[in-house]
């Protein structure tokens, strides 16, 4: 069922639909009858916009008939003359075309709202907005209104303090969008229709017109759990330590053990470690991303006859590589340190890395003779990162010069190029992950890899006159040829 308000909406468009119709016919009769044939064509493209924009399934049968109608009466009220009629004609194949352009246009664009509407609906995370100014909540999604025990009108147009009672909290939340835009995981206390007090991660963006999009996932029972086994990890510390004790006080035999045992516990905190900081990437990222999908969905949906509802379509698309990027982040980070390390023939390695790969012209030299190096399986996607980070940013790069040195600390193998180089301020945050949100995460990628056999990477080279990353490889992590086997 339509709403009143949807009803008066469709009323006056549809009366706008007739109105500009009738002005065109009549301007076109009223110029033919006085001799002017420039200006009435023109009137014909207001109406088709109008109608193909509500009814654009039925656009090109509207654009046919305002079109005939057109031609019609040029031939009736202009006396047949040839040029105007010809004139005319190629008036009708226009609008026939605009009609019929037009008419496709918006059928992929209600295409596109009914995605990101069911986007919408159909997220696994809470999703609700509501208005910066008034505080009052304008869209809820199914999924955020079962979370917290209500029918989704009961909470349209109702304040924010429904759900978030605590004034110090809703305050601090509200403050913190005005300060900032784009703000996420904060931790907010929700109540259900019932009272009951559930604990949500919350990440929000602020986007025209004072409206705030909200994402919330429920994170209740995790607390609890990370509560529970956060005890059990405590516990099995004093039971493991009590243990080690009791190692150490027995005799020589029970070396091995006790040094098999910190090996596990060492292995098992790397990979803590690394599953700790995928959740981290993946989470939170994508959660934030798929934010800035609905605000721009939200934005195209109040902007559909603005033409720069081409560029949010455009960002839409672009959050949503980024999206797929981050899950390959995290598929590549996962693979980190999953099998041995294997020595390997840099020259090989590098050949591999960049076969098939677009380098737009630029050439790849080597120079590392037969070294081999001891390192994680891995060891391609460095090379191929270093080469792929020459062709992003390197902009009037030609070539890139793989070398390797001989050091009192082991082999320094060299990547250069003759690009713009690499800023000063920042040769340091490269490396790091919160960095790749500008350059990408190939760096800091590359650094992890290596730093699973003690491997170091860093930036030496001149601002200006291209970049120069330095791997280091200690002495027993490098030979040549036979040697390293």
């Amino acid at each position: 069922m339509i709403a009143p308000a949807g009803i008066k909406h469709r009323i006056f468009w549809d009366a706008a639909i007739v109105v500009s119709t009738i002005i065109a016919i009549y301007s076109t009769i009223f110029s033919l009858t006085h001799g002017i044939h420039e200006v009435y064509p023109f009137l014909y493209f207001l109406p088709l916009i109008l109608f193909v924009n509500f009814y654009p399934n039925r656009g090109v049968l509207f654009s046919l008939a305002i079109s005939t109608i057109f031609l019609l009466l040029v031939y009736f009220f202009g006396n047949f003359d040839p040029n105007l009629v010809a004139v005319s004609t190629g008036w009708f194949v226009i609008f026939v075309t605009i009609g019929f352009v037009t008419s496709s246009f918006a059928e992929g664009l209600r295409a596109e709202e009914r995605k990101y509407r069911e986007i919408f609906e159909n997220s696994q995370a809470g999703i609700f907005t509501f208005n910066l100014m008034t505080l009052r909540i304008q869209a809820i999604n199914g999924k955020c209104a079962q979370m917290l025990g209500y029918d989704r009108q009961d909470l349209i147009d109702k304040e924010l303090n429904r759900i978030i009672k605590d004034s110090v909290m809703s305050d601090m939340f509200v403050g913190q969008i005005q300060k900032t835009p784009e703000i996420g995981d904060i931790e907010l206390l929700l109540h259900t229709q019932d009272g009951v007090v559930r604990q949500f991660l919350v990440s929000a963006s602020l986007s025209p017109g004072d409206v705030v999009i909200c994402s919330a996932i429920d994170i209740t029972e995790r607390k609890l759990a990370e509560r529970v086994i956060q005890k059990a990890r405590e516990d099995l510390e004093k039971k493991v330590k009590e243990r080690s004790e009791e190692l150490m006080r027995a005799n020589d035999g029970l070396k091995a053990e006790i040094q098999e045992r910190k090996r596990f516990e060492a292995t098992l905190q790397l990979a803590n470690r690394k599953l700790s900081m995928l959740s981290s990437i993946t989470r939170h990222d994508i959660l934030n991303q798929i934010t800035a999908i609905v605000m721009y969905l939200s934005l195209a949906e109040e902007m559909v006859t603005d033409p720069a509802l081409l560029e949010h379509l455009k960002k839409i698309e672009q959050t949503t590589q980024m999206i797929q990027k981050q899950i390959r982040f995290a598929r590549d980070y996962q693979d980190i340190g999953v099998n041995a390390p294997q020595w390997q023939n840099v020259d090989i390695t590098i050949s591999s890395a960049i076969a098939g790969f677009d380098l737009g012209g630029i050439r790849v030299e080597k120079d590392v003779g037969n070294l081999e190096i001891f390192a994680d399986l891995l060891l391609e996607k460095v090379f191929f990162n270093l080469v792929d980070n020459v062709v992003r940013h390197g902009e009037k790069a030609t070539v890139i010069r793989f070398s390797a040195q001989e050091t009192s600390e082991g082999v320094t193998i060299f990547c250069k190029d003759d690009g713009v180089g690499v800023p000063e301020s920042v040769k340091e945050g490269i490396f790091k992950r919160e960095y790749y949100r500008n350059t990408g995460y190939g760096l800091y990628l590359a650094a992890e890899i290596l730093s699973i056999t003690g491997l170091s990477i860093g930036e030496t080279g001149e601002p200006g006159t291209g970049a120069r990353f330095e791997i280091g490889v200690p002495k027993d992590a490098y030979g040549f040829g036979e040697d390293t086997k």
